[in-house]
Parts: C-alpha cells; structure tokens; sequence
C-alpha cells in the first residue's frame, strides 16, 4: 500500500512539476517572432514557411496531399513536420485566413508543443526509469535537476526544432529496452519503433548501433536464446526500424523527392564534417578539447561530465540499475565519438541526447558511496565513502547554484526580446 501511495505521490509531483515549466515558458516563448522579418532564430526562419505551406487552402484532394506529404525541407523528416502541423491545425480551422497573420501566437504554439512538451516527457520517463517513482523527495530531486540543465532550458526558449522530439524518441528507445528485460518480446519490438522515429526525424536512431548488438551478447551470455535467433533478433529489429522510417516519410514513395533528400542530407553531412563557408575555421577544428567550452557553458565543468561518466561506468558494474545503465553508456558511446571526431561546427544541441540520459544517472554514484559507507565496518573505507559523499554532494549543488542562475538569467532576457 505505502509502494502504491509513494507511486501515486511521485506521479502527481512530477506533473505538477511539469505544468509548471510548461506554463514557465510561455512568457519567453511568445516573444522573439512578431513577424516573420523578426525571428530570432535563423533556424525558425527557415523551417516555418514549410509548415505554413502545409496549411494553405487546397485547390483539390490532389493538391492537399501534395501539400501534406511533399513538404521540402528534407534537414528534418516527416514526423516533425507533421506534428507541427497538427499543432497548429486546430488554430488554422478557428481563425481560417486570418492564421498566417499571426504569426507570434504560431510561433509560441509550435515552441511549446514541438520543443517544450517532448522535452518535458523525456525528463519524465527518465525520472520514472531511475527511481521507479518510489520516493517522492528523490523523484522530485531529480526532475529539478534535470529541468535545470542550462542545454535543456535554452533549447526550451525561443527554439522550435525537432531536437525534444528526438530525444523522446532515444528515451523511449531505452525505455522499452529496458522493459524488456532480456525477454525480446514486445517491448523490444516497440523499442525498434521509437529507434526508428528517432532515425526518421534527425538520424538519431542509427546510434543505437553498439545498444542492440550488445543488449543481444547479454541475452546470449545469459542463455536466453542461441546464436542464430541472435542474430534473427538483430536483423528484425533492423527491418522494423527501417520499416518506420519509410512510412513515417510518405514522401520516399516518389523518386524525385528521394533524390532531393540524398542532395540536401549530403550537402547537411558536408556542413556538419566541414563548417559552414560563412564561419571561422578556428572554431571548426575536431576532438574533446575543442568542446569544452560549450559542454562547460551548457552542461557543466569537465571534471563534473567526467564524475558523472565514471558513475555511469561504475554504475553498470555496482548498482541496481546496471542494465538501465548499460543501455545508457553503449548509447552515448557511439554518438559522443562522433560529435567529437566528425563534427565541425559546435552547438550545445546535438549534446541534448547524451547528456539528458548522463545527468539522469546522477543518483548512481551517491548509490554506491552510501551502500559502501552503510555496508562496510572498516573505519577507513567509511571515511573515504562518507567523505566522497559529502564531495559529491558539493559539488552537484555548486552546479545547481550556477545553472539555476543562469536559467534565470536567460530567461529574464528572453521575456524582454521582441
């Protein structure tokens, strides 16, 4: 019964907790696109008119489902495409021609439901797979901590982009693989469905290239099946996951369109390895050390990333959560080798999918110190455990001092743009 209340409790705080950033980004969000000469983002500028074309008026069915399905812009695929235009359908219907003048109120929908809201259910999910909603305090903790990370606050305000949408789609990758618990039942299947969303909407999928295969060698260490449903497993969850980026981009049906995507996702792939033509070269050079300034600014100080990495990896050892953890660092692996040796330019964004799931597992290093601390009797061992504890502790509420600062900051300023 205490389980079940403890439950209910978490439940109802981590809503509330959610409504209440929601509603906290409305202000900032309604500013920034008076018109469509004054966006601040130059990425809005671009992607907007997409969407606005996907709710004129039709001549005829044909045309509609030219509209509807031929958008465009291939940087991004469907999925986000779609689901900005339905946020913005009901509006269309209500003020009929009188939408496309307003464009502020657009905007701050779009922000909302495509950057926001995903953003807020991604937190959420994390939090429920670290503490299983069994005590509130802890789940409280945690969802403050995740919502206070200065990468996910900027991306929060004044930025529709399909990066929320992305991220939920990764978490709900682990999460079901997590579910699955080594059963490769339908949990595993639903995992393969959300990674191939996330490869749909900004080839996120793909970096689950090192989860699969090895959340497969546990299954097969532990007996669970034999090598040739290994690898049977393995090819199906592929098919499955390439089968939903094909039909959730109705527009590969026509060869032209296809072509125009291998264009535009090779000029996009240049960009990315190369800079772009307008930008300093200098900023554009590749390695770890060449992050740090936007990781330290966004997420937090080298040494704090690399505490939080060393938990991560221990916690796949020691812990509770070693499976939950395991899944976490063979899909960051992947994606964090590639930011750092074939990305040029440097936005804090593309760390969004990394870093959401580190900072999740925080509460693992605190884990381990108490359970080495309440479990051993040798005084020096519980003096180190009880001292790192207490480091850690420092350190973490530093960090929540000077990114709560900050997340003021940016968005007292973002109130006052218009």
């Amino acid at each position: 019964m205490e389980d079940k209340r403890n439950f209910q409790l978490s439940l109802w705080i981590l809503v509330g907790m959610g409504v209440v950033y929601f509603l906290l980004m409305i202000p900032p969000n309604l500013h920034g696109a008076m018109d469509t000469s004054h966006f601040i983002s130059g990425d809005e500028t671009i992607t907007y008119p997409y969407v606005v074309n996907m709710l004129q008026s039709s001549k005829d069915i044909h045309d509609l489902a030219w509209r509807m399905i031929i958008y465009g812009d291939y940087h991004y695929g469907y999925p986000f495409y779609l689901a900005s235009f339905l946020s913005l359908l009901p509006l269309r219907l209500a003020s009929g021609d009188a939408f496309f003048n307003n464009t502020q109120l657009n905007l701050l929908i779009l922000r909302q439901a495509i950057s926001v809201l995903p953003m807020i259910l991604a937190i959420g999910v994390l939090v429920y797979l670290q503490t299983r909603f069994r005590k509130p305090r802890v789940v409280a903790g945690l969802a403050l901590f995740l919502f206070s990370i200065p990468g996910v606050v900027r991306q929060d305000i004044q930025w529709w982009h399909p990066d929320a949408m992305t991220v939920l789609a990764v978490v709900l990758t682990i999460f079901f693989l997590d579910r699955d618990r080594l059963r490769f039942g339908r949990n595993f299947w639903l995992a393969a469905v959300f990674c191939g969303l996330a490869a749909a909407i900004k080839l996120q999928g793909i970096f689950f290239v090192l989860t699969i295969p090895s959340y497969l060698l546990v299954g097969l260490v532990k007996k669970k099946f034999g090598l040739r449903r290994a690898v049977l497993l393995g090819l199906g969850f592929v098919v499955l996951m390439s089968a939903v980026v094909a039909v959730s981009n109705p527009f590969l049906l026509y060869q032209s369109q296809r072509e125009k995507l291998v264009r535009v996702q090779t000029e996009k792939q240049n960009e990315i390895a190369l800079g772009y033509p307008t930008g300093d070269p200098a900023t554009y050079q590749k390695g770890p050390q060449f992050w740090e300034w936007t990781l330290n600014r966004m997420y937090g100080s080298t040494p704090l990333l690399l505490l939080l990495a060393a938990g991560l990896v221990a916690g796949c050892v020691w812990g509770s959560r070693r499976g939950l953890n395991l899944l976490v660092l063979s899909w960051s692996i992947p994606l964090t080798l590639y930011l750092f040796y074939f990305v040029a330019p440097k936005p804090d964004h593309y760390w969004l999918p990394v870093m959401l799931p580190l900072f999740s597992t925080v509460a693992s290093p605190f884990e381990q110190l108490f359970s080495a601390w309440r479990s051993t009797s040798r005084r020096g061992v519980k003096l180190a455990a009880g001292a790192a504890f207490v480091i850690l502790a420092l350190a973490m509420l530093n960090w929540f001092g000077s990114s709560f600062s900050y997340d003021i900051s940016y968005w007292t300023a973002a109130v006052r743009t218009y």
